[in-house]
């Protein structure tokens, strides 16, 4: 018995002997690399391949154009076809249903703290931002005031969303991108301007002026537009650009001169397309949004493309601004969800404020 127990002592210390636990999370490894493996392999052998994009509301109508331009693209280059099934609606949700099992091979997002849960959650890369141009972001916008015909409240600028007797269609920032762009280009104007007190009064007059708060982009464009609701909207300018594209009437619009780059970052859903064996078109459909095609079709969209001469072809299509801030210069999504949009915050306060 000595002699068995000093041989084992021998193999183990020379590695020849593997702990039944090694051996287990060893086997565990294998199996989940092997699963990968085929995964991939079916995938690239398979005449078709599927991919589940999932965006914010007002994308649709882009992707409805970029989705048929890559899967022409991507059909020449591998002769394989890229079927896409498309989930769309208020941006904040749509993370939630990813780390709730929404089985996501892209994200095309309106706010880069959407992608930071799926971060923490090891959904997607710490690197996602450092793998595609302009940290992600193929195009960008501004916000707008739309009002209605002859706009009869003679709304120009932030300040007069604030005066009474303007009702105002706003979205919740606890569900939306674009409300947190809004209530952040007109509350960051007066910060810039005229200091902490000025803003903190203007939001406090915002809130009060609303006259419906819903969940995204495209409900408040249907509550103003079909619904006849509120003297003012505020809303992304390339999603008043595709209103007016779609109606017989255009609706006027002011681009306040002192505003707010909004971005678009996109980004492919590590654990799943890895799972799935998709990352090779997933990865090939992202890089699609910053080619040539790509962002002539955003320019067409009424977004603002990263590419200059996307950019310079439809000029026409953009409104100046004078001023124009970026998220870095309030600090970042994390200092500004912070101050204005978490749990008890100032838009917290200001919604308490109203009910009183």
């Amino acid at each position: 018995m000595k002699r068995r127990s000093a041989l084992r002592a021998l193999l183990f210390t020379t590695g020849l002997v593997i702990p039944a636990c090694a051996q287990t999370q060893n086997s565990t490894q294998n199996e989940v690399s092997t699963s990968q493996t085929q995964a991939v392999a079916t995938a690239q052998k398979s005449k078709s391949v599927e991919l589940t994009l999932v965006g914010y509301g007002v994308a649709k109508s882009l992707f409805s154009k970029i989705i048929p331009a890559f899967q022409q693209e991507w059909k020449a280059k591998t002769g394989q076809d890229a079927i896409f099934k498309e989930s769309y609606g208020a941006s904040g949700a749509q993370t939630r249903a990813i780390l709730g099992g929404l089985q996501a091979d892209i994200l095309v997002q309106n706010l880069q703290s959407n992608i930071d849960p799926l971060v923490e959650k090891d959904f997607v890369s710490q690197q996602w931002s450092q793998r595609l141009p302009n940290q992600a972001s193929p195009a960008n916008t501004v916000m707008v005031l739309v009002t209605r015909p002859g706009n009869p409240k003679q709304i120009r600028d932030w300040r007069d969303l604030t005066r009474e007797g303007v009702s105002i269609v706003a979205i919740n920032p606890q569900t939306s991108g674009n409300a947190r762009w809004g209530i952040l280009a007109g509350y960051g104007s007066l910060l810039k301007s005229q200091g902490e007190q000025a803003a903190d009064d203007f939001l406090k007059s915002f809130v009060k002026n609303i006259k419906t708060l819903v969940s995204s982009g495209r409900e408040a464009t249907d509550a103003f537009v079909k619904n006849k609701i509120g003297d003012v909207l505020i809303t992304f300018e390339n999603e008043i650009i595709f209103t007016n594209n779609s109606i017989p009437e255009d609706y006027p619009y002011i681009v306040p001169t002192t505003n707010i780059q909004v971005d678009f970052p996109v980004t492919v859903v590590d654990k799943i397309v890895d799972k799935k064996g998709t990352r090779e078109v997933a990865q090939a459909f992202t890089k699609f949004l910053f080619s040539p095609k790509g962002q002539e079709i955003y320019a067409q969209s009424g977004y603002r493309p990263i590419e200059q001469k996307a950019y310079q072809k439809h000029t026409k299509l953009y409104k100046p601004v004078k001023t124009l801030y970026k998220i870095a210069d309030f600090g970042g999504w994390k200092q500004v969800n912070q101050k204005l949009f978490a749990d008890g915050a100032l838009f917290d306060s200001a919604q308490a404020a109203r009910t009183r």
